[in-house]
């Protein structure tokens, strides 16, 4: 194997790396959002019913 393979093969493994990471954040920030809607309904239908008993 060349040194220039190993220095190619380091280069594109950082660069996976670094598409992870931010597939990571986008992850966690579609999360958050999904748990903020449903907290928000939950909120909403426990207000309506308890404004109705």
């Amino acid at each position: 194997m060349k040194a220039t393979d190993t220095k190619a093969q380091a280069e594109v493994q950082s660069e996976i790396v670094e598409v992870t990471n931010k597939t990571k954040v986008g992850t966690w920030i579609s999360v958050g959002v999904v748990g903020a809607v449903i907290l928000g309904t939950y909120f909403i239908l426990f207000g309506l019913y308890m404004v109705r008993v």
